[in-house]
């Protein structure tokens, strides 16, 4: 139970970290958020472009905030958390890790999707591994 207890603090914080931050870009640098979520070049959206990348882009962005702060939260009670677990597994592996398969044609550098798909598998399968000595 340990391991998965680490897992959701770790998981949990990068995720925090990961949403706030880019929701303060959002409100902050709209611009900026909108070109790197875009994978658009400096100056190149019109401002139509990036009003629609904000709004797209910001549910993405605050479900890292939600389940960020949910793993915190039932850290504190792994045993309750396996469905919560579950659903971040599920993002990671069915929608983050398909996204950067997508971007990486879709104008994400090789550097930038390949770093992503590691992350997501890294999160992904650990998040596996730390459910199931949860159950042992």
């Amino acid at each position: 139970m340990k391991k998965l207890v680490w897992w959701m603090r770790i998981v949990g914080a990068l995720y925090l970290m990961e949403g706030i931050g880019l929701t303060l870009m959002a409100l902050f640098a709209t611009n900026e958020f909108a070109e790197m979520w875009a994978t658009a070049e400096p100056g190149s959206l019109d401002p139509i472009a990036v009003r629609g990348t904000l709004v797209a882009g910001m549910p993405g962005v605050l479900t890292w905030v939600l389940l960020g702060a949910l793993l915190w939260w039932y850290a504190r009670v792994p045993a309750q958390a396996r469905l919560l677990v579950i659903v971040v597994i599920c993002w990671e592996l069915l929608v983050w890790l398909p996204l950067d398969l997508i971007g990486l044609f879709n104008g994400f550098s090789a550097a930038r999707a390949a770093s992503l798909i590691g992350i997501h598998l890294l999160i992904g399968v650990s998040g596996m591994f730390a459910l199931r000595g949860a159950r042992e």
